[in-house]
């Protein structure tokens, strides 16, 4: 069985703190109130969006890659399965990562898995 593949640079994922407070966890976004629904739900908020944060670098460290995408900012890396969740649910989300030359990937979304 071969080993999954894995986000290039896993060291020094970027999860911009905008990315996270401004969208993921902005109830009034309109694309993404329904995941910032979803991840407050489980725990998250943007009174502690550090955690959030960490907890998403660590999804992009430890889950395996399920699809790989070239566009005209890069390559663009699914990553799919479990988050640690502050309410210990741990749900499957889908982030996806974007990569521009050399750079470390960056956090593009997050959302549910199924």
């Amino acid at each position: 069985m071969s080993e999954p593949t894995r986000l290039p640079q896993r060291d020094a994922l970027l999860v911009e703190p905008g990315k996270v407070l401004n969208y993921l966890l902005a109830l009034e976004h309109e694309e993404g109130g329904p995941k910032a629904k979803f991840f407050r739900n489980r725990g998250f908020g943007p009174e502690r969006w550090e955690e959030m944060a960490r907890a998403l670098r660590k999804h992009g460290e430890t889950q395996p890659v399920v699809k790989v995408t070239e566009n005209k900012w890069g390559t663009k890396f699914e990553v799919r399965c479990e988050i640690g969740t502050p309410d210990g649910r741990n749900p499957c989300i889908r982030t996806l990562w974007q990569v521009s030359g050399g750079a470390a990937p960056r956090l593009v979304t997050a959302y549910p898995g199924e």
